[in-house]
């Protein structure tokens, strides 16, 4: 039985070259972004995408190692593959099943799609969160994220920047890290669009308190799976991303990582979300999955 995290395991599943539908050509392809926000800067990340006829949203979650459905009338009669256990940040366990599904893809706006012929995904009775678009799809794709313009553009050119490597971490090594200073400590963060404001373990802040500062003592949060957990609110005094890239004040949950410690590795204490992502225009290259890389520019 397979174990995938819905932040970061099951990393071994066989996926095909991400392709322009139609052409199979590079051409520049542009999907919207619908974006949420919430009172502490973040919100999620939703996206068009279509499985075979049927057309809907999906949440865009770097920080999934695959795609993540829930069971709907639309998918439940989809054959099962195989059986497989999600664990999301709060240690509550799912059992899954493993589908294949046809004909995958990302609606554009200009372009084409963004598509798959097949795909593997999670399929998941117990799930109340959203239904989201892992990381496994952007196999061996470039593109950037335009939080300015609401767009995820596809083949782009280059934002002009000097790029530098992502950290690839977690058991398989393939989910992306950032590598950071928190005040004058070196770290590694989780890149994770799932997340709506950024999350530290609560052994680093009890360790560096000074980087802190207290703004909630009781918040409501969730993992993107809809289960509930335990937080404290608590502002990052600063984060530094290398090259100028500085945010400040920066809203984070505090509590346990417990079983995202294995996932991540003890090294990475801090989760990325996308109140501290939306700040920035990314490009992101994982054309090479053993060396991607990243750069981003300010808003």
């Amino acid at each position: 039985m397979k174990s995938p995290f819905f932040l970061s395991l099951a990393l071994s599943l066989l996926v095909l070259p991400i392709c322009a539908e139609t052409t199979g050509a590079q051409s520049r392809s542009v999907v919207a972004m619908t974006l949420t926000q919430d009172e502490y800067g973040g919100g999620r990340i939703y996206l068009p995408v279509r499985f075979g006829n049927v057309s809907g949203t999906m949440r865009l979650d770097t920080g999934a190692s695959t795609t993540r459905l829930r069971l709907a009338p639309w998918n439940k009669d989809l054959p099962a593959l195989s059986q497989s256990l999600s664990t999301g940040a709060s240690g509550h366990e799912s059992l899954c099943e493993d589908i294949e599904a046809k004909n995958v893809a990302l609606k554009a706006e200009q372009g084409n799609d963004i598509a798959r012929g097949k795909y593997e995904v999670s399929r998941c009775a117990s799930s109340d969160g959203d239904d989201l678009l892992g990381l496994d799809f952007f196999d061996k794709a470039r593109f950037t994220l335009d939080f300015a313009r609401r767009e995820m553009v596809f083949f782009n050119a280059p934002l002009g920047g000097q790029t530098k490597p992502f950290r690839l971490i977690g058991q398989e090594r393939r989910l992306l890290g950032l590598g950071l200073r928190a005040g004058g400590v070196t770290s590694v963060g989780l890149f994770d669009t799932g997340a709506e404001i950024c999350a530290v373990d609560l052994a680093f802040m009890k360790k560096h308190r000074k980087l802190f500062m207290p703004a909630k003592e009781k918040a409501k949060a969730s993992e993107a799976s809809g289960k509930r957990l335990s937080s404290r609110l608590y502002k990052i005094k600063t984060l530094d991303l290398g090259e100028g890239r500085v945010v400040r004040d920066v809203y984070a949950l505090v509590y346990d990582f417990g079983p995202l410690r294995t996932a991540l590795g003890r090294d990475t204490p801090f989760i990325l979300g996308v109140n501290l992502i939306g700040q920035f225009t990314w490009e992101l290259d994982l054309q090479n999955p053993s060396a991607p890389t990243w750069d981003a520019r300010g808003r």
